[in-house]
């Protein structure tokens, strides 16, 4: 890209410029395009870390609506050479814009592992034809690949889920034939205090106490006769 067209680009109305790898180093198209008001989307291949700093360095001075993309300009990209950490670096790196990834590997299911590690943009290129002459054409998808790409990242979004660990609704069902209950591990009397020994954790129905609150049923008064076996249940014991 030239600034030329550049500015052809910004006269028609496009939401956002793309600026290739190959233009990463161009500082002077880069400078000009952070001048823009228009969002831009900036691919680092081919380009050293103290480069992609200068980039956000530039850019920032301008702008936040920006994001910069994780690339490797091999084609096919080998996968040794991949390296998605770099997400995390640019991410700690660069807080405040957006981070995404740029890919040329064979297949799809690194970019789709780009977004476990927190990209919010994904570009792969698209061929109708694997076969055609060209170095791009074997490391790009097929459209039937492309959906499900998106297909399987909007999977992997919902399975990201939250930083929240609990019994799942889905679960229920399984937790009902399988999840562990308090059972008593003998015949015990009325006023007996429970003591380890007493107790049990098995599957049983219909389900009782939590196996999980064992340690805190223990130094209970029972106020009724239990049978070996039968589910603890809390109306059982002393309050």
């Amino acid at each position: 890209m030239d600034i030329k067209s550049l500015e052809f680009l910004v006269d028609i109305g496009v939401p956002f410029v793309k600026i290739g790898s190959g233009d990463a180093n161009n500082f002077l198209l880069i400078e000009e395009a952070a001048r823009k008001n228009i969002p831009l989307v900036i691919s680092t291949g081919m380009q050293s870390f103290e480069t992609v700093k200068w980039i956000y360095d530039t850019v920032s001075r301008y702008k936040k609506n920006f994001a910069l993309l994780h690339c490797v300009s091999a084609y096919p990209t080998p996968f040794e050479d991949i390296n998605l950490r770099v997400l995390k670096l640019y991410q700690e790196e660069f807080p405040d814009i957006v981070i995404g990834y740029s890919g040329h590997e064979l297949g799809i299911d690194i970019s789709a592992a780009a977004v476990a590690l927190g990209s919010k943009i994904i570009e792969r290129h698209i061929t109708l034809d694997k076969q055609q002459k060209g170095s791009d054409h074997k490391c790009s998808l097929e459209l039937c690949e492309f959906k499900q790409l998106v297909t399987n990242i909007r999977n992997l979004e919902k399975s990201l889920g939250q930083t929240v660990k609990k019994i799942q609704p889905s679960e229920m069902e399984c937790f009902q034939k399988l999840g562990k209950t308090i059972v008593y591990s003998k015949d015990l009397l009325k006023g007996h205090m429970l003591v380890y020994g007493d107790l049990d954790i098995k599957v049983a129905e219909p389900g009782g106490v939590d196996g999980s609150e064992i340690n805190n049923i223990y130094g209970k008064i029972l106020n009724t006769h239990v049978l070996i076996d039968e589910n603890l249940q809390l109306e059982h014991l002393v309050t």
